[in-house]
């Protein structure tokens, strides 16, 4: 199994709700493309994305879903998940996921939920998401481990 964990687009507050910024928007974009890069350059198709019901991260799966199939990605699924807000408990997020029947996943959440979500994961690989990254984990073998991570230019 592969994950990515992709934190939200910058969203400042916009008339009382957090929306993605012009720059958030493009930040999005550009790792979308590199994600189509990937996925390209390992042959893999992505299965599934999950994303955060709450505004932001429902823009940065808009943005990401249209790159990709601008990038000619194979169309995949997509869901509304719950347990990817910011406030949601890491340990049943993981749990939830490991479980799931797909094989290639992109989270988009969160802080502090992507770096508890990586940390539950990767105990000793703690690290700081900045707006639009992207960190890929591996599940194969005894444990996993971080591929890479990616953060906009």
């Amino acid at each position: 199994m592969k994950v990515w964990i992709m934190r939200h687009g910058d969203a400042p507050y916009i008339d009382g709700e957090r929306q993605l910024s012009e720059s958030g928007k493009q930040d999005v974009a550009q790792m979308s493309q590199r994600l189509a890069d990937i996925l390209k350059q390992q042959e893999l198709e992505l299965e599934l994305m999950l994303a955060s019901p709450y505004l932001r991260a429902q823009q940065t799966a808009d943005i990401v879903e249209q790159e990709l199939m601008n990038a000619k990605v194979r169309p995949f699924l997509r869901e509304q998940e719950p347990l990817l807000r910011s406030e949601s408990d890491p340990a049943m997020t993981a749990s939830y996921v490991e479980a799931l029947p797909q094989s290639t996943i992109l989270l988009v959440s969160h802080m502090p939920l992507v770096a508890n979500l990586l940390a539950s994961w990767l105990p000793h690989q703690g690290r700081y998401f900045p707006t639009s990254a992207i960190a890929e984990i591996d599940f194969e073998g005894d444990k996993p481990n971080l591929s890479s991570f990616y953060e906009p230019q």
